[in-house]
């Protein structure tokens, strides 16, 4: 007999929810922290490890404010959890290895203790997959030794008000992050490079593999183009694609991919041609058109074809289902519908 793992989704609250946070954090492989703020005793609320992340609002404005104790950031650091700053953040959330709780509360005494605070958490691998997408484009702005100093020493008490944002200086606008889009991306077919580009290729693949966020689990593809189709100028870093491939004797569909850049290339032959980078999962399989077709008929009817064509996939909801056919590793989903 089959069996099928569901998704699980539960709301928590006040004790309930910082029970399930601290107990998961501890016993964790590995933990992505979004917390705009972080209190007192915070490092000692969560206790992250080496090599953990964390993203807080730790701009001078936070910390004269007292929002942001940044003796606490200094103990995370010692640990060797990699510390970010970003200004505007008020997003709080935790990828737990593969749960995500995303909930009102700031690492704070007051947010354990005093506050009613809600959040959900949910093993739904699409959403992991999501925030953690999201949690990565949050990594601009590392933490170093002497911006540290700085914010020590202009650290105040906190007056438990919130943080002023930046001044808007023209020019300087931080445009906030967009959710990654999906694409579809049809009409490819597989060849091999010559022995002469091989060389160059190479040279393109050894500069994208600094970029995969999980290199243990991940490895760079790329689709080539001879010419530069305009969805190109569209495609994001950090959105996903499913490919539609042809190998002459069959089509299928691969596991989902992230893009992690763009590149190009002149061939020996004097040809230049365009590259998406991708980031795909090492254990991604794949499944056949005619599967695919099956599956996605009633979500997006206009990829129910022989040859469907690259088009986006503009509803999230959509998007996500589509994206569920398979597991956050790569694998065929064999859950129910």
């Amino acid at each position: 007999m089959k069996r099928y793992v569901s998704i699980r989704t539960r709301f928590l609250s006040n004790d309930e929810l910082w029970n399930e946070i601290k107990s998961r954090v501890s016993k964790a492989k590995h933990v992505n922290a979004a917390v705009a703020y972080l209190g007192k005793d915070g490092s000692r609320l969560v206790p992250l490890k080496k090599g953990d992340r964390l993203v807080v609002d730790m701009s001078i404005g936070a910390v004269r404010q007292g929002v942001t104790d940044p003796r606490e950031v200094q103990k995370f650091m010692k640990r060797g959890v990699r510390v970010f700053s970003r200004n505007a953040l008020h997003a709080k959330f935790m990828i737990i290895d593969n749960v995500l709780i995303t909930s009102s509360a700031n690492i704070s005494m007051n947010s354990n203790s005093v506050l009613d605070e809600a959040g959900i958490l949910t093993t739904d691998q699409v959403a992991v997959r999501r925030a953690l997408s999201f949690f990565d484009r949050l990594c601009s702005e590392p933490v170093r030794a002497q911006y540290l100093k700085e914010c020590i020493k202009a650290y105040q008490p906190p007056k438990f008000k919130a943080a002023a944002l930046p001044s808007r200086k023209p020019g300087k606008l931080r445009h906030r992050i967009t959710q990654a889009k999906l694409w579809f991306v049809g009409g490819l077919r597989l060849f091999e490079v010559s022995k002469r580009d091989a060389v160059v290729v190479s040279k393109i693949e050894d500069r994208a593999e600094c970029k995969l966020s999980n290199p243990e689990k991940t490895s760079v593809a790329w689709v080539r183009y001879s010419r530069r189709l305009k969805f190109l100028d569209q495609i994001q870093v950090g959105d996903w694609i499913i490919q539609c491939l042809s190998d002459r004797k069959s089509r299928y569909v691969e596991a989902p991919a992230q893009v992690i850049g763009q590149d190009s290339y002149v061939s020996h032959s004097n040809k230049k041609y365009h590259m998406l980078m991708l980031e795909s999962p090492d254990v991604g399989e794949t499944m056949s058109l005619t599967m695919f077709r099956q599956k996605a008929r009633t979500l997006v009817p206009v990829l129910d074809k022989k040859s469907p064509r690259t088009m986006p996939i503009s509803d999230n909801e959509i998007a996500d289902a589509l994206l569920h056919f398979w597991t956050l590793s790569g694998r065929i989903s064999r859950r129910k519908k």
